[in-house]
């Protein structure tokens, strides 16, 4: 058997299939790693959505294969023999599953050695997603074998891909994304909303059930050619399907769960104490130093917090900006939003984001519609002239574009007394604990007392 499969692998069209699932997997991974970079779990979801066009070239690939049998006769040359059909049929459908699976967890591979060697978060429960496409991959591969088999056209190879393409797109198109009908599309429509969020149980299950069906029915329809065998290769296809449908749950709450390993806080040793994601722990030393610089400019405050821990939340992310602002920070803690800036690799203006509004910009409040007066503060308690703050979605060119009217606040608040300084500041953080949304008037004094 192993040296038929062997034989098999230089004969067939396995090896030219799974270089064009490396090609095209290594591409959908490339094209989205300012996305992923350095982080596992968001890697198998680019790896996961990948498996919308995947999943079809393995169908076609699949389909060349059993069409040289068909096409050359060996069929022909094979039923003549004493063998089980099974056992004639299964060395070139394994080498061809062999070279589905290697090609798919090969950009897997190359993905976590990416991660790896930055020191990031690897976690087993992002190796479940890739494991269960590996099924649904080698189930389509045999499936196309089968077909091909049966039907031994040259148009074969691409209608069968055309066809999963539109089964896949049409069903999102004509039910919504929100549908449950939409299910049968491989892509995951909805991105995950933090780094913390793992593909969920229902949504693995649905594509476990999916591959068991492909690969059931590959083998039925390879064992045999009587209606009964047919038959059960037709209601695995559809109990596959059915499972996909009907297990799978649509939207953000469907696709994701919180992985408690990447989500629990790792600290940084020495005081203050500095605490950040395991996901981003890689991350811990450049922003323990810039968490405390952070945290001693809060230390001219009465009152000031002596932790930082990088913002969390409780539940997985809707893709909701408001979402992030609604968790409050335990008693003398403040929180920081951690973003890296995928152009260097590294976190973005912890010292800054800590600093803004003396502290409070992510207390709980929600979205100030105030952005010019915890700039302000910030600089101020940074002894800087102004802030520049990252943005994941424009860069700096929003913050950019306020930056005189934050040099022209400061400006005037330093014109002040020390003490008044002081006070100003200190009763704009009050004012956003209290999630007052106009917070100018603390720094100009014309707030109520």
């Amino acid at each position: 058997m192993i040296r038929q499969v062997r034989v098999e692998l230089r004969r067939s069209n396995a090896p030219a299939v799974a270089v064009l699932l490396l090609a095209i997997g290594i591409l959908g991974v490339a094209s989205m790693y300012s996305f992923w970079q350095g982080q596992w779990l968001r890697l198998g979801y680019v790896h996961s959505s990948a498996m919308f066009f995947l999943m079809p070239l393995a169908l076609a690939g699949g389909a060349v294969l059993g069409r040289r049998d068909r096409r050359t006769r060996a069929d022909e040359l094979m039923n003549s023999t004493g063998r089980p059909r099974w056992q004639r049929a299964l060395p070139a459908m394994t080498a061809l599953g062999v070279a589905v699976a290697a090609a798919h967890l090969l950009v897997l591979a190359g993905g976590a050695a990416l991660v790896a060697t930055g020191g990031a978060y690897l976690g087993v429960r992002g190796l479940a997603g890739p494991l269960v496409d590996v099924l649904v991959l080698v189930g389509a591969a045999w499936c196309g074998t089968a077909v091909g088999r049966l039907w031994s056209s040259p148009l074969l190879p691409p209608l069968l891909a055309a066809a999963a393409l539109v089964a896949q797109e049409g069903t999102s198109l004509i039910a919504g994304v929100d549908s449950t009908l939409s299910s049968p599309s491989l892509m995951i429509n909805w991105p995950p909303d933090t780094p913390w969020e793992t593909l969920s149980d229902r949504l693995l299950l649905s594509r476990l059930a999916l591959g068991a069906g492909l690969v059931l029915a590959g083998l039925l329809l390879a064992a045999g050619g009587s209606w009964l065998t047919r038959a059960g290769a037709f209601a695995s296809l559809a109990g596959g399907v059915a499972g996909l449908v009907l297990i799978g749950v649509p939207g953000p709450a469907g696709i994701w769960q919180l992985d408690a390993g990447a989500r629990r806080y790792v600290c940084a040793d020495g005081t203050p104490q500095v605490c950040v994601t395991a996901v981003n722990a890689h991350l811990l030393p450049e922003v323990t130093t810039e968490a405390r610089r952070g945290l001693r400019a809060l230390a001219k405050l009465p009152n000031a917090p002596t932790r930082a821990v990088e913002l969390r939340l409780d539940t997985i992310g809707s893709n909701d900006s408001e979402q992030w602002h609604r968790p409050k920070p335990a008693p003398g803690t403040v929180q920081f939003l951690l973003e890296v800036d995928p152009d260097t690799g590294r976190a973005a203006d912890v010292a800054e984001r800590i600093a803004l509004g003396g502290g409070t910009m992510w207390s709980g409040c929600g979205r100030s519609g105030d952005d010019i007066a915890p700039a302000i503060a910030a600089a101020w308690l940074l002894d800087a002239e102004t802030v520049r703050l990252w943005d994941s979605w424009t860069g700096y060119r929003y913050a950019d574009e306020q930056q005189d009217e934050i040099r022209a606040g400061v400006r005037q608040l330093r014109a002040l007394p020390e003490p008044e300084q002081l006070r100003r500041v200190t009763a704009l953080r009050d004012a956003a604990a209290r999630c007052e949304p106009d917070l100018m008037p603390a720094l100009t004094g014309r707030a109520a007392p």
